[in-house]
């Protein structure tokens, strides 16, 4: 199910302290902005980044196109011109906040998806293939988890919450770094509810990661998703991707500070293992 939110402008700005934020802070702090941004502002922003898509193409925020006989698909519209079509509402936000913050990922997931979109076995299709479910899971409730602690990463490909959230807490603030950048779980984190959860795509760093400045792992992490989202074998399964309860990350949630908040099996669900594959994005 979507969740759309309605929250006015104002309202959410002391919500974007939160640290579920942290990935997109440094671009809502350049916007400046006491109101919706204009199409101008991000544009800005997007030229001083020198935003481009995969092909090369400088990045433009545009107002969708009202002739439906005439609409290009969204991701070829951008793969080939590099018009993202952007409209007022939280969700369009916090997808130009993607591309202002993840700029390799989403050039990517927007080429993939032409790429397949190209093909006559996709372009024939009403519904979407594996692969470009895979890119869908990830643009829309991906968080990126980077760690040089391989076993912490193992108890989210195992599902056991209460050994990485409880047990070693202190392992996970001091280890493991989570990068929240699918637009449609951000705009959920505005007003969070138990259930959401992300889509994980794990990455194995080395130590000399966390000597690194807030910006420079964000942009490593970018580096490091977007070739993992350019590689056929990443997109053969879904199960590629981990789910995650991301109000279990400590920081996240006030109520995780209590280890009986991960009693709630329903939320914290123990899954079922998978076999092997490209699921992580190891160095």
């Amino acid at each position: 199910m979507k969740v759309r939110s309605t929250l006015p402008w104002h309202e959410a700005q002391s919500r974007f302290n939160a640290r579920c934020f942290d990935a997109i802070c440094g671009r809502l702090d350049s916007l400046n902005v006491d109101h919706w941004p204009s199409l101008n502002a991000l544009n800005c922003q997007a030229n001083i980044l020198n935003l481009a898509n995969h092909r090369g193409q400088p990045i433009r925020f545009v107002a969708p196109n009202s002739d439906e006989s005439v609409a290009t698909h969204y991701e070829q519209r951008i793969a080939e011109n590099g018009e993202i079509a952007t409209r007022e509402n939280w969700h369009d936000f916090f997808n130009a906040m993607q591309w202002l913050s993840f700029p390799k990922c989403k050039a990517a997931i927007s080429e993939m998806h032409a790429r397949l979109l190209e093909t006559s076995v996709d372009g024939a299709k009403k519904i979407r293939s594996i692969p470009r479910d895979v890119l869908t899971l990830f643009d829309e409730g991906g968080v990126i988890v980077a760690s040089d602690d391989e076993t912490l990463l193992d108890h989210i490909r195992n599902f056991e919450w209460k050994k990485l959230f409880v047990e070693r807490r202190a392992d996970v603030e001091r280890n493991v770094n989570f990068y929240l950048a699918g637009h449609s779980v951000l705009e959920k984190m505005l007003d969070p509810f138990i259930g959401v959860t992300a889509k994980g795509l794990l990455i194995k760093v080395d130590r000399k990661f966390s000597s690194l400045s807030h910006a420079e792992q964000v942009h490593e992490v970018d580096s490091r998703a977007a070739e993992w989202l350019m590689n056929a074998e990443s997109l053969a399964s879904t199960h590629n991707l981990h789910p995650l309860p991301i109000l279990g990350i400590p920081g996240w949630h006030a109520a995780n500070a209590s280890a009986s908040f991960y009693d709630d099996a329903h939320y914290f669900r123990a899954g079922r293992l998978r076999k092997p594959g490209i699921e992580s994005a190891n160095s």
